[in-house]
């Protein structure tokens, strides 16, 4: 006997209901809210944006376009990290730019503590000038529009970041980057990275 329209519809509903439930189960990032997303970002970098590995960078005070840029390319899979292509794949447009407007938002990191090396502090300076770092990342390298802060950032994080500019793993909104660091040695890095790391007025 051949059913009725109305439960072919009901058992249609049902139906709908058992896979939307499923989906959720299964990718739970779908009823993320916004601060549960802005709380994935406080597990690795540090609520107040500070964080405690030195392999993982400080977001705290970043401009927002270039993080907004940066979460782009992440979702994009423009940039490759297994952790963050995937959280930036659930992110829409509207979140990008309210992520990164909390961000921006955060304090700043200060110096990196610990000893400074004076006779790389100042090869790092010297090579920073040279390169015409502070052009675009301002004198101070507190960093503007889509150019990031580097002062105070790890320098682990930063050396990496160096490197995977000249090895074009990493890209630029524009071609300054790769051409920035063409020629540099990683020891040059290291040296660009310590004096950021401590930078002082």
């Amino acid at each position: 006997m051949a059913s009725r329209p109305w439960q072919r519809r009901r058992r249609r509903l049902a139906a709908s209901a058992f896979a939307l439930g499923l989906i959720v189960s299964l990718y739970p990032a779908l009823a993320q809210s916004l601060q549960d997303k802005i709380a994935q970002c406080a597990a690795c970098h540090g609520e107040d944006g500070q964080s405690k590995d030195p392999k993982i960078p400080h977001i705290g005070g970043q401009p927002k376009l270039f993080v907004m840029y940066q979460l782009f390319f992440y979702r994009e899979g423009r940039r490759k990290n297994p952790e963050m292509n995937l959280i930036a794949k659930a992110l829409t447009d509207a979140e990008l730019d309210a992520i990164s407007g909390h961000v921006a938002g955060l304090a700043p990191p200060p110096p990196v503590g610990g000893a400074v090396d004076a006779a790389r502090y100042a090869r790092g300076a010297e090579l920073a000038q040279q390169r015409l770092c502070a052009s675009c990342h301002n004198p101070d390298y507190s960093g503007r529009e889509q150019m990031p802060r580097l002062a105070g950032q790890y320098e682990d994080y930063t050396i990496k970041a160096l490197q995977d500019y000249r090895t074009g793993a990493r890209i630029g909104t524009q071609a300054v980057m790769a051409e920035a660091v063409r020629g540099l040695s990683d020891a040059d890095f290291g040296d660009i990275a310590h004096y950021l790391a401590h930078f002082r007025p």
